[in-house]
């Protein structure tokens, strides 16, 4: 197997669109486990706070043999926050995974952002030379 000829070639810029559009794919794509974990982890705690506020509804305690009950929840007004607790515990596993989507596109954007800023750093700034080598199929 005889070896091509070699030349140099000089890369002085990048496409921002491709590059844009590379950078919201990776970014999503790397983000989809830990957003997948993150939206699992926010509506565990958001079911854990709703259960315990819930809870607060028939609070007391007993002295010389009688019940003293009160209502956290109407004495604290929480009566907002536990319907929007309930409300968000309401959309179970389709929540997860429609706020996990969420993440993982906005983290998406945010690789397509951080990417496109690099190739006009370069565009701007840099050169990058790429040696190649003929090769015969």
């Amino acid at each position: 197997m005889s070896k091509g000829k070699s030349r140099a070639l000089i890369v002085t810029r990048f496409a921002l669109g491709p590059l844009a559009q590379w950078g919201f794919v990776a970014g999503a794509l790397v983000a989809c486990l830990p957003a997948f974990v993150c939206s699992w982890l926010f509506f565990t705690v958001t079911q854990a706070l709703r259960g315990l506020i819930a809870s607060w509804r028939d609070a007391g305690f007993e002295v010389l043999g009688q019940r003293i009950r009160f209502n956290l929840v109407e004495m604290l007004n929480l009566q907002d926050a536990l319907k929007t607790l309930t409300d968000i515990t309401g959309y179970g596993v389709f929540g997860i995974f429609l706020l996990a989507l969420l993440i993982a596109a906005v983290l998406g954007l945010f690789g397509a952002g951080v990417t496109t800023l690099l190739g006009m750093f370069y565009n701007a700034t840099g050169r990058l030379r790429v040696e190649v080598e003929e090769v015969q199929a």
